[in-house]
């Protein structure tokens, strides 16, 4: 496998209106009178307002589509909402497959998302930083935000938060392949 020679850029401090917001966030996902799926439009929303951040410094760019081959494990909460903003529908069931190389259902011929302003969480918190080249197959992808044990604290936080509340609901974790098999 080919390694980049990239170095992570030093990237900048979360604006502090942006911990703000986050932070305003915590009491409305734990407002027991709000649905799940209203609880999870609100982390969306937020991530939507965090975006022009990550894009000063992230190296995505549309049509680029390397990430939309690689594992995307979202929530059944998430397949859920999918399907109800979307209308395609979630198959339950199966169990968690790994290490895809086939493309994501949703990646359209123009290689753009099919479900842009609904794709799941792990979709909104992954973005390559540095190098363009790093994300060709073969190259080392360099990512701003993670799993919850590294890259953006407010990122891992909402990870968290999502699958805390599958657990507690008895909800599952899988590939988006494994919901969603065929091409919508």
């Amino acid at each position: 496998m080919a390694t980049s020679k990239s170095v992570l850029p030093k990237l900048p401090p979360i604006p502090p209106e942006l911990v703000d917001a986050a932070n305003a966030l915590v009491p409305y996902l734990n407002d027991a009178s709000r649905t799940l799926g209203e609880k999870l439009a609100a982390i969306y929303a937020y991530l939507d307002r965090f975006a022009p951040f990550v894009r000063t410094f992230a190296t995505c760019s549309m049509g680029c589509a390397h990430c939309c081959k690689i594992d995307v494990q979202i929530t059944t909460l998430e397949a859920e909402y999918i399907q109800m903003m979307t209308g395609v529908p979630y198959r339950p069931g199966a169990g968690l497959s790994t290490g895809h190389k086939d493309a994501c259902p949703f990646l359209a011929k123009d290689r753009g998302c099919g479900i842009y302003r609904h794709r799941p969480l792990a979709c909104r918190i992954y973005h390559a930083v540095g190098d363009p080249e790093d994300c060709k197959p073969g190259r080392i992808q360099m990512q701003y935000g993670g799993p919850p044990d590294h890259g953006n604290p407010i990122y891992a936080s909402y990870v968290r938060w999502l699958h805390f509340t599958m657990a507690e609901i008895g909800g599952t974790v899988r590939d988006i392949r494994d919901f969603f098999p065929c091409r919508a």
